[in-house]
């Protein structure tokens, strides 16, 4: 059975596979708002080698939290969450919705910041609620894309757009790894190994969507995507 450890490190060599792809493509859609997308796969790939390097390597570290490293992920949580919502705030069209998501953006800072402070222990723990009301936030703003989409282009247009396969790749990995995380606190009981296992394919499936997205930047230069 492959380790966990191994795991870890296919996701890492995942994300930067995809960050490498991404780069190679950057002049197919460097003059669109995907452009910015990037942004949150080199956030992937530097804290995916950053975490990797504490537990082989920063025994002091391991002492003081663990081998899982909270603050690495609290931080990730809060930043790659937050950047989501900008950039799909980014590409929408209705100003209501921009405003809406402007207001969640504001709110999950808010609701961080305070869940910090005051709930939850951010050093040695996960940032759950946090979580949660980021998810929460982030899959209603996609929503909101997809209505935009599907309401002016049909779906083989949608299916064409680099942004699609951005945000389809957030969303079946957020989508599906909030439910799962809070069940496998419940009726796992902490298995690792199915934990490792599981997050290691909703990594995959992410980061396929994103390749179909950069590989879709080729076909379509040029035009609007």
């Amino acid at each position: 059975m492959i380790a966990l450890e191994e795991l870890r490190t296919f996701t890492g060599y995942l994300a930067l596979a995809t960050l490498i792809f991404a780069i190679i493509a950057y002049k197919n859609y460097a003059t669109t708002n995907a452009k910015y997308f990037i942004y949150s796969i080199i956030i992937s790939v530097v804290t995916e080698f950053t975490s990797l390097y504490f537990e082989s390597f920063g025994t002091l570290y391991s002492n003081i939290f663990g081998k899982t490293n909270y603050p690495i992920a609290n931080i990730f949580i809060i930043v790659q969450i937050t950047f989501y919502l900008w950039w799909i705030r980014l590409i929408l069209n209705s100003k209501n919705r921009k405003r809406i998501v402007s207001a969640f953006i504001i709110l999950y800072l808010v609701f961080a910041a305070f869940n910090l402070a005051y709930i939850q222990v951010f050093m040695t723990g996960l940032q759950t609620n946090t979580y949660a009301i980021g998810v929460i936030f982030l899959l209603i703003t996609i929503s909101f894309y997809f209505i935009e989409s599907f309401n002016k282009e049909t779906i083989f247009n949608v299916t064409d757009s680099i942004k699609f396969w951005f945000i389809l790749g957030v969303l079946l990995f957020y989508g599906t790894f909030m439910p799962f995380m809070f069940a496998f606190q419940v009726f796992l009981k902490g298995d690792q190994r199915i934990f490792s296992l599981v997050t290691f394919m909703l990594n995959a499936i992410m980061y396929v969507c994103f390749t179909i997205g950069i590989y879709k930047s080729y076909k379509i230069k040029g035009q609007k995507i």
